[in-house]
């Protein structure tokens, strides 16, 4: 069953609010606080510290732009009219399913064989957000 006009606003109302969310999140991160000031160079376990909360900093952000590039994506299906269509087996994806996961590409039943495929394949698995392939064999 296709989505409604009615839950196709309210999923888009928020996607919308996800979007804002996260820009707000952007303005609030300020350039002083990638780079190091004096004081954080005195001391070496300041200066492991501030590198970690950086680090971390940073580690945020790329997921939030990650999370900010499917939801984009996501908007740009409802403009073609293929939002709610499950990518592997053209089925519609439930209204349910949607609204807790707005992004979701897959269908309940197409996620779970996907997960279920990824948890055998443990030796070449992927980062879902830096597309980098882990080779274990090599560790």
């Amino acid at each position: 069953m296709a989505l409604s006009k009615k839950q196709l606003e309210t999923l888009k109302d928020m996607i919308y609010a996800e979007r804002e969310r996260i820009m707000n999140g952007f303005d609030d991160i300020s350039a002083e606080k990638y780079h190091l000031n004096n004081d954080d160079r005195l001391d070496e376990v300041d200066q492991a510290t501030s590198d970690y909360e950086r680090s971390q900093m940073l580690r945020f952000r790329n997921r939030d732009l990650f999370y900010l590039k499917k939801l984009d994506k996501a908007l740009g299906k409802m403009e073609d009219n293929e939002y709610g269509i499950c990518e592997d087996c053209d089925s519609d994806i439930k209204f349910e399913r949607l609204r807790a996961r707005p992004t979701a590409q897959l269908c309940i039943s197409c996620k779970d064989e996907a997960e279920r495929v990824e948890q055998g394949n443990f030796i070449a698995r992927q980062s879902k957000s830096l597309g980098k392939n882990v080779d274990l064999t090599q560790a």
